[in-house]
């Protein structure tokens, strides 16, 4: 009795902060924030001056979803304080983590040769690097909130940038070229996925008649 009396509290409380961190993501509005950064991500890999501008984004991205998730749930499922690390900075900084570290692996290792970003000495692997960073973010997610699509998008994550490590493009294709696809691809998943579930989370939760009244 004691010991179920002492562990209640904090049973609860995790419960609580899953509700709470599930209430901040499972409408869909996250993925396609984060899918949009994913895709500046992409291109800044191609163009690496636009890293200098990634925190930027980054915040705007961040300051774009309150109101469209605020819109999206309020009205639904009602207005909810948000858990600390709920909103989508963490997610986003995930995505900046994976462009900067295999960017500066590659650094590294270019430079070793001689030539910094000479392509001849490109890491074909750079995409895993990529690929683990967005992994361990959505997997983190999903077991945070608990939502079933962010364990679906942790392991496309790996198994886009294995494909995109191991595929054997034409020359068309160079070894910087497989990180940015991997991005672009993301974004994409991302983009569906989020789609998918504003879609759902609109159905399967109308506007009460109560609630659109107060809205006017």
């Amino acid at each position: 009795m004691t010991t179920a009396t002492k562990t209640q509290p904090a049973d609860s409380i995790t419960d609580f902060r899953r509700r709470a961190y599930r209430h901040a993501v499972e409408d869909g509005a996250i993925d396609l924030v984060v899918g949009v950064y994913t895709l500046m991500v992409g291109v800044a890999t191609q163009r690496r001056f636009f890293l200098a501008l990634a925190v930027v984004y980054l915040m705007a991205m961040a300051i774009a979803w309150k109101p469209l998730h605020d819109r999206l749930t309020s009205l639904r499922t009602g207005y909810a304080e948000l858990p600390l690390g709920a909103a989508p900075i963490p997610l986003l900084s995930a995505v900046l983590l994976a462009g900067l570290v295999p960017i500066g692996v590659v650094a590294v290792s270019t430079i070793a040769t001689g030539a910094l970003w000479n392509l001849a000495g490109w890491p074909t692997w750079a995409p895993v690097l990529a690929g683990a960073v967005l992994a361990w973010a959505f997997l983190d997610t999903a077991r945070r909130s608990g939502v079933g699509r962010f364990r679906f998008l942790s392991a496309a994550s790996v198994a886009v940038s294995v494909f995109f490590w191991l595929f054997a493009f034409g020359p068309g294709i160079n070894p910087s070229d497989r990180l940015t696809l991997f991005f672009f691809v993301m974004a994409g998943l991302l983009l569906a996925a989020g789609g998918v579930a504003m879609a759902r989370f609109v159905r399967t939760r109308p506007v009460t008649e109560e609630e659109a009244g107060d809205v006017r």
